[in-house]
């Protein structure tokens, strides 16, 4: 908040961004679902699950790996760099990278694990996504990508729907 006196002024963390990412996330995905996502929070996502979505219908689950931010990183490419650390992948999920607008989602990615894998540049102790927001791009992650959490949500629940 800028408040003209820098002693009162604040900035959100990266740790505040990411939890309230993982809330606006959580009830998007459970609203766009109509309630058939129920979205748990582990008490330690030690593993790098900071959500598992369980179907009702299917009784599948998904574990995610959710990274957000609040503003472009190039405003004329309009690019965005989503860094996630190795291990933190969970096998047979989704890593959901979001760019927000306030309290809403503006575009989402939604990459399963092994492409993400395999797409993104790979660090000495991270994977680097670094995706276009526009909505003309034609990056590497354009078939990831959804302008919001509805279509998100229909991807998630074909998963669970086509899994053994």
């Amino acid at each position: 908040m800028k408040t003209g006196d820098p002693a009162l002024e604040s900035r959100l963390t990266s740790t505040q961004i990411g939890a309230i990412g993982e809330a606006v996330i959580a009830a998007g995905l459970m609203l766009a679902s109509d309630g058939r996502l129920a979205p748990f929070k582990p008490f330690a996502d030690d593993d790098g699950i900071d959500l598992l979505l369980f179907d009702k219908v299917t009784k599948q689950a998904v574990p995610l790996q959710v990274k957000c931010r609040t503003k472009v990183d190039d405003d004329s490419a309009e690019t965005v760099q989503f860094d996630v650390r190795r291990g933190k992948c969970p096998p047979g999920g989704f890593v959901l990278t979001a760019l927000l607008d306030g309290a809403s989602v503006r575009t989402v990615w939604l990459v399963p694990v092994q492409e993400f894998k395999t797409r993104a540049q790979q660090k000495a102790e991270k994977f680097v996504m670094v995706a276009s927001a526009k909505p003309t791009a034609n990056d590497q992650y354009r078939v990831f990508r959804h302008d919001g959490l509805a279509t998100a949500a229909r991807a998630i629940l074909a998963q669970l729907s086509s899994a053994p």
